[in-house]
């Protein structure tokens, strides 16, 4: 058995057992705790292939550094808080939104195994597959080249705003309940506009798609041809939008303002219709000193 096989065994079984998991517990975030685990997984076991290639750890290596701070960002959102009674027991906010939307058992379960398990783990493996390709490339004589460290470099500016975003917006939930701060008026619009946040409402996604978008631009520019896994990335990018917008019709439930911020600023790239939305930021920050 290859490297490759040996990874898409583990894809297998991890999509059994999230599966049953998923079934047996009625928790549906079984795929997240794998989301930033198994990138790093495949790719550490393809270095039994390609590790004598810097051209592979190149990509490689961000791919790794990408995982651990995604499952430690995810680990102190309380993602894998566990109880011998319950297990695993969070789970994404929209899972039982979704469940109250398809009340039959069986149908949810067949979304469960095709959606949730079978395409979201199918897509962490292809948007990664990537790599492997950049191997077999290294392996058959492709060296590192000027591209390859711009775009490693773009990767890696990527990963520190991600981290920065996240690091924001951990810290505005710690903060959003103290009514003796000073920015309390601002903190209790329930969702947040500051450092990053205050130019994109997303903007966390914006750098977590980005790079795996230079993933599959790494791999191309290697192989100098376009290969039709590449097209995970652009799925990657259309399954963020959708769970977006369904994160933003819950939000604009909960919090009377969110439709004005929506209004004031860009839900992805920052400045991009800037000037016609001067007015509305103007407006909305204005009336957060009256």
């Amino acid at each position: 058995m290859n490297t490759l096989e040996i990874t898409l065994l583990i894809l297998a079984v991890c999509a059994v057992y999230s599966f049953i998991a998923g079934f047996v517990t009625r928790n549906y975030s079984q795929v997240d705790r794998l989301w930033s685990v198994l990138p790093p997984v495949y790719v550490l076991i393809w270095a039994f292939d390609f590790g004598k290639y810097p051209l592979f750890w190149l990509t490689a290596v961000l791919v790794i550094m990408w995982g651990v701070r995604l499952t430690w960002n995810f680990t102190r959102r309380g993602g894998y808080a566990f109880s011998w009674k319950k297990g695993f027991y969070e789970e994404d906010y929209r899972w039982p939104i979704l469940r109250e939307k398809i009340p039959n058992r069986f149908l949810f379960e067949l979304f469960n195994l095709f959606f949730i398990t079978g395409f979201q783990l199918g897509l962490v493996f292809l948007f990664t597959y990537p790599v492997y390709l950049t191997g077999l490339a290294a392996a058959e004589g492709s060296s590192i080249q000027g591209v390859h460290i711009v775009l490693a470099a773009v990767h890696l500016a990527l990963l520190v705003l991600e981290t920065i975003a996240d690091n924001q917006q951990f810290a505005f939930h710690a903060r959003k309940k103290d009514t003796s701060d000073p920015d309390y008026k601002r903190l209790s619009l329930g969702f947040n506009t500051f450092g990053l946040w205050r130019f994109s409402r997303h903007p966390n996604y914006v750098c977590e798609m980005a790079q795996w978008v230079v993933v599959m631009l790494f791999a191309y520019s290697v192989l100098g041809s376009f290969n039709i896994f590449f097209f995970a990335a652009p799925v990657l990018i259309i399954l963020f939008i959708g769970s977006t917008i369904m994160a933003e019709i819950i939000t604009d439930s909960k919090y009377s303002r969110f439709k004005d911020w929506k209004k004031a600023t860009p839900p992805w790239i920052p400045f991009i219709d800037w000037p016609l939305r001067a007015n509305n930021r103007k407006a909305f920050f204005e009336s957060l000193k009256n």
